[in-house]
């Protein structure tokens, strides 16, 4: 488990700092452009992101499996809401073809998690 905490930690923290540095250049790669109150949306979209990396990473030095749980629980329902989001605003035109790039991670990352999530507990 700890190397998808790992892994999503390294990604959503990217993507975290992204959206509030440079929420611009994040969506303009999907052909979204911003305008002000989008762009300050992005930002505190990039803000509550910056919060997936401190819970791994306080997960992946926790030594309680019920917290890694939570925390696979936590992200699992992320990606579970978000990549329908995504999905609909690809097919609906709000992104180019490179938006299926994210839907894609997304949904890697949710199955990924909910692999962790069914596995059952040891004993």
């Amino acid at each position: 488990m700890n190397t998808l905490f790992w892994l999503t930690l390294v990604v959503e923290g990217i993507f975290a700092l992204g959206f509030i540095f440079f929420p611009g250049a994040m969506l303009g790669n999907f052909g979204v452009v911003l305008n002000d109150t989008a762009t300050t949306m992005a930002r505190l979209f990039g803000a509550a992101l910056l919060s997936f990396p401190v819970l791994l990473w306080l997960a992946v030095h926790s030594g309680k499996a019920e917290f890694k749980k939570g925390a696979a629980a936590a992200l699992f329902t992320y990606y579970l809401a978000s990549a329908p989001v995504l999905i609909i605003a690809r097919t609906t035109g709000q992104m180019n073809a490179a938006g299926w790039s994210v839907i894609g991670l997304h949904l890697v990352l949710l199955f990924w998690f909910a692999f962790f999530l069914i596995q059952p507990k040891a004993d």
